[in-house]
């Protein structure tokens, strides 16, 4: 367990999962011990499913760790061929969706990716 002071109210909460944005018991704010203030401000669906990306030419399989309405996290494989930034195409369900990469976390075997929904 890690403790970590709420942005918002300033009292203790405490996670085994640095990275997961989680409400403040004490307030409700949702933030995360590793990236802060959850910027979504909406709810997240944490379901994992299978995407595909396509982006400079390659289509890569990817998964889905959360989602909402305007963007969603995703796991890929080693390192992406993309930069926060960068725009890029991806297949869910047989939806097409145009979205942004908002930041990277590049891991020894995987990387997490925060994407914006642009359409």
């Amino acid at each position: 367990m890690v403790k970590y002071l709420c942005p918002k109210c300033g009292k203790n909460s405490y996670t085994t999962a640095e990275e997961s944005f989680s409400p403040c018991p004490y307030c409700g704010f949702r933030f995360s011990g590793k990236y802060g203030s959850d910027r979504r401000h909406e709810e997240r669906v944490r379901e994992e499913t299978a995407i595909v990306l396509a982006c400079q030419g390659q289509h890569l399989d990817a998964n889905t760790i959360n989602f909402s309405q305007k963007g969603m996290g995703i796991k890929i494989g080693g390192e992406p061929p993309f930069l926060v930034g960068d725009t890029i195409d991806l297949s869910m369900s047989g939806l097409q969706i145009k979205a942004k990469v908002t930041w990277l976390n590049k891991l020894s075997n995987k990387s997490l990716v925060g994407l914006q929904r642009l359409n």
